[in-house]
This record gives C-alpha cells, sequence and structure tokens, in this order.
C-alpha cells in the first residue's frame, strides 16, 4: 500500500507529460552512461531502470561506465552525443550543479548543453565515524575538531564530489578545521576510514549503511530534513544541535541539449513508470534511496535552484580544483 500511495502522489510528474510521449520508439539499443565506477549508486539507478527498457521501448539499455573527473567525462561525452535517444546519462547533483562552480573546464555547461529528462531517486548524507571512536555525537567531534584545528581528517569520493561538498557545507556551519583527503569513488575512503587512517565521512547514505548495519561505524547525523526510515535512531543535523546542513543527493537522467521534445518526453515518461513501478521501486529503497521522480520542467527548475544554492556554499568556502 506504502508504494501504490507513493506512487500516487509522484503520479503528477508523468501525468503531465504530452500525448506525444508515446510516439517516440528508439531504433537501436539505449546506452546509458554512468559517471563513476560499478557499486555506486548512479550505477545501480542505471541498470535497474535500464533493465527495463527491452519491455517498455522495444530496444535494450546499455549500461556503459565512464568515470572520472567527478562524473564530468560522461556528461561531456553526452553533451556531444547525437541528440536522437541514443545516449543519456545518470547524473546527480554533483555532476550537475556543483562541478560547474568548482572545475575551470567541465566540457559542458548543465543549462545549455544537457537536457533534463527525468529524476527518479535522492538520497540523503550520513556523518559516520568507526564504532570505536570516542566520537558518539556531532557535539564530541564538533569539539575535537575545535581543540584540535586541522588534525581531523575527512574522507570524500573525489575532490568535487556531494559527499565533499557536504563536509564543507558541516564545516562552514560549525566553523571547524577538518582535513580533506580525496578518492576516487567512495570504497577506498571507507576503506581507510574502517582501517583507522581517516576520521570521518559524509558519504551518500546507501554506501555507509552496510557498514553501520554491520556495525563497523557509527552514525552521528543524517542530512536531510527528518530521519533517513534506513536508520531511525541516528537523528538529523537539526536534531543535533546543528541547523543548516541539509543535503539530498538527487539522481536524474539527462541527455544531448537539441534532444527534441517527443523523444525526451517519451524517455522520462518510460523512466518514470519503471521507477514508480512496485518492484523497482522496492529494489531502490533496499539500496538505501527514496522514490523522487520529477519531469523535464521540474528536473530544469530543480537544477536551477541547485546551482544558486551551491554556488554560494562553493564560493563561500573559496574552492576550486585544479
Amino acid at each position: 500500500m506504502r508504494v501504490a500511495r507513493r506512487s500516487l502522489l509522484a503520479a503528477p510528474a508523468l501525468l503531465a507529460l504530452p500525448a506525444r510521449a508515446q510516439s517516440w520508439m528508439p531504433d537501436r539499443p539505449v546506452r546509458i552512461l554512468i559517471p563513476y565506477t560499478p557499486g555506486a549508486i548512479n550505477d545501480s539507478l542505471g541498470r535497474l531502470i535500464g533493465e527495463r527498457f527491452q519491455d517498455l521501448l522495444g530496444q535494450p539499455g546499455l549500461v556503459e561506465n565512464r568515470p572520472g573527473a567527478s562524473g564530468s567525462l560522461a556528461l561531456a561525452a553526452t553533451a556531444q552525443a547525437a541528440p536522437d535517444g541514443g545516449t543519456i546519462v545518470v547524473a546527480n547533483t554533483a555532476n550537475l550543479c556543483m562541478n560547474p562552480f568548482l572545475f575551470a573546464n567541465t566540457g559542458y555547461d548543465s543549462r545549455k548543453d544537457l537536457a533534463p529528462i527525468a529524476v527518479v531517486a535522492r538520497v540523503m548524507n550520513a556523518l559516520v565515524v568507526r564504532a570505536d571512536s570516542p566520537m558518539r555525537s556531532v557535539a564530541d567531534l564538533v569539539a575535537a575538531a575545535k581543540a584540535k584545528p586541522g588534525q581531523l581528517s575527512f574522507a570524500s569520493s573525489g575532490a568535487g564530489s556531494s559527499p565533499h561538498l557536504a563536509a564543507e557545507l558541516f564545516k562552514v556551519r560549525t566553523g571547524i578545521d577538518i582535513t580533506h583527503v580525496p578518492y576516487r569513488g567512495s570504497a577506498p575512503g571507507l576503506a581507510d576510514l574502517l582501517g583507522g587512517r581517516i576520521t570521518l565521512a559524509i558519504d551518500n547514505l546507501p554506501n555507509v549503511l552496510p557498514h553501520v548495519q554491520d556495525g563497523r561505524l557509527r552514525a552521528l547525523a543524517v542530512t536531510g530534513t527528518e530521519r533517513d526510515p534506513a536508520m531511525p535512531d541516528v537523528p538529523t543535523f537539526a536534531e543535533a544541535g546543528f541547523p543548516g546542513v541539509e543535503v539530498y543527493v538527487w539522481f536524474g537522467f539527462v541527455g544531448p541539449a537539441a534532444l527534441p521534445a517527443p523523444i525526451r518526453d517519451r524517455l522520462a515518461a518510460t523512466i518514470i513508470r519503471i521507477a514508480e513501478s512496485p518492484g523497482t521501486a522496492e529494489r531502490i529503497r533496499r539500496a538505501g534511496a527514496t522514490v523522487w521522480t520529477r519531469g523535464p520542467a521540474q528536473m530544469a527548475t530543480l537544477i536551477e535552484d541547485e546551482l544558486q544554492k551551491w554556488g554560494t556554499v562553493i564560493r563561500a568556502a573559496n574552492l576550486r580544483v585544479e
């Protein structure tokens, strides 16, 4: 019943799409680029959605991992692809709304070079430390950081990634100085955290959830406006006494800017239908994400709002990735 109700609540994103969305059908497999290595949430979502393309579009969705430059390589390749529906990419908040302020040249302009298609899910981040850490609350961590400026370290999945920016937002809101250690993906950073070589991480919840569940990491707070059902005992940052550390990372599909409206709308209707279907929605939930669908116009507004938000944060922190 919960899945059905969620689908009804999200239905306007699908119903708002025009009837012409049903007219286009691809004449060859649809290439789905993933900006990261296999195992990341982008990768999982791309595969979950793509495996249903054959049933609904008559052509398979072929996933191709294209990691590098905090996701910019895959998005630049999509921006340069033929606008015929043959190439799309699973992008997230960092790729579309953070990278433009961090890199001198990403190879694409989020507003001008890419066409929003559909948002399918979002996740919050979680602040985690080792289970044997003496820091048992956000207040403990902030106190320790202020007592030893620059000596505590945090891992991220790369300079300019959403975990990196979430930690920078945390630093701005609390006035602490902790050292950033970037990695090529979440897995190696979390491995060093588990090994005691890093103090903490603020990472996408699906990445840290298995380690919290098996007792190797302790979650101190989540970046949502409310607690996450997967970790109901973990407070939000606001509940922990540190408001303003609110970060959701959303995931959606974009294509080349000149993508014709009938193709865009057909892809959007198909992707949203797949994401909201009970079986796929449950698998997305098990991966630690929440089904959260938006159509092309809604996604365009979301991108614009997030560009405004993260541009302010990044400029305030004086961040730049060379």
